[in-house]
């Protein structure tokens, strides 16, 4: 029984360091021109969002290390097993938004900024072009 309590105390502590250092990544990011990135994209439509990262992982001028991060991301996500089982109440989906948090972090920090705002302006250009009414373009 006290096998019980010490692993679940363990868990427990090993949450709460997931929690800070999460907590911090996204800190830095709040703090950083990143966020307004971040925000930029957040403001795409959903499939702009998946053409964006579709986009930015064919692109030639980005390296192996962002391409394998966002592979791992997928993975991750994609596998069945988790760090916290989907099934324990909030713990179980928390591993899961840290886990694409501190990804969607490492990535904007990976990627060239100048390679992320050209794809990214593209795709609010495309936008602001369909919310144009036709006969309003010059």
């Amino acid at each position: 029984m006290d096998v019980l309590w010490v692993s679940l105390a363990v868990i427990a502590a090993g949450l709460l360091l997931w929690i800070a250092v999460a907590a911090f990544i996204f800190w830095r990011i709040l703090r950083s021109d990143e966020r307004k990135l971040a925000k930029r994209i957040a403001k795409l439509p959903f499939f702009d969002k998946i053409s964006l990262a579709r986009a930015l992982f064919r692109d030639r001028r980005i390296g192996w290390e962002p391409r394998l991060i966002a592979l791992a991301l997928v993975l991750y996500l994609a596998m069945p097993l988790d760090l916290v089982p989907d099934f324990i109440p909030v713990l179980g989906y928390l591993d899961d938004i840290l886990i694409v948090g501190v990804g969607a972090v490492l990535l904007l920090r990976s990627i060239p900024r100048h390679i992320i705002e050209e794809h990214v302006g593209r795709y609010e250009e495309r936008a602001r072009e369909a919310k144009t009414p036709a006969g309003a373009r010059g």
